[in-house]
């Protein structure tokens, strides 16, 4: 199974790694293959959930500054992948993205392997989608934004995993969302428990009170 990722995407203006790390109010952590935002003030002993954010034009810089808030109101880790973006075979690049979380991050810091969500803007959000199918004993939510999950997944929807958790962030004028409806339908099929929140705009990323909502809602779920 080979899917191309080609969705459009636009970047965020002004973040970038560099910019981002002289803002972080935790630590950042850089590599050539992601960067690692870990919030401030963690217990010794304590396990936090994880935010694996994926963004379309490999933009971790972006993804961190879009998460550093709630990361740090919440007490979540956050991975942004440099590795993944648009153009890749999802499959191979998952698979990447997957020895690294398991390999470098899972192992070196305290992370509650039952609370780690993928995330993600437009190309970006199929791959979150694609981590949950394909790596369900990883993924127990995601908190999409103006995407779709690849129709491959909907002709082997037996297969879909049950009862997660998800969060849609779509507009009314971007030209995936009533794909995002249906996708929403789906998950419900399977038993995910599911969160729509909508912007004005169109494709983009969705405004940072959205992402708020988003995190509250899942860290109520994540803590029931």
């Amino acid at each position: 199974m080979i899917i191309i990722l080609t969705l459009l995407y636009t970047f965020c203006e002004g973040v970038s790694a560099a910019s981002t790390e002289n803002t972080a109010r935790g630590r950042i952590v850089n590599t050539a293959d992601y960067i690692l935002y870990i919030p401030k003030a963690l217990k010794p002993k304590q396990k936090y959930p994880l935010i694996v954010a994926l963004h379309p034009g490999g933009d971790a810089g972006c993804m961190i500054n879009l998460w550093q808030r709630n990361a740090e109101r919440h007490k979540w880790i956050v991975f942004a992948s440099i590795t993944f973006s648009n153009g890749q075979d999802i499959e191979r690049s998952l698979a990447y993205l997957v020895s690294i979380l398991k390999n470098k991050i899972i192992t070196a810091y305290p992370v509650d392997t039952d609370r780690i969500a993928a995330s993600g803007f437009s190309g970006g959000g199929m791959g979150s989608h694609g981590l949950a199918f394909e790596y369900p004993d990883l993924v127990s939510a995601v908190i999409v934004n103006t995407c779709m999950i690849n129709k491959y997944f909907y002709t082997v929807a037996e297969r879909y995993p049950q009862g997660k958790k998800a969060v849609f962030l779509a507009s009314p004028t971007d030209f995936r969302y009533n794909e995002m409806k249906s996708d929403r339908a789906l998950l419900e099929q399977h038993g995910w428990k599911t969160k729509w929140i909508e912007f004005e705009g169109g494709h983009r990323i969705a405004p940072q009170q959205c992402y708020d909502a988003a995190a509250d809602w899942l860290e109520v779920q994540w803590n029931k």
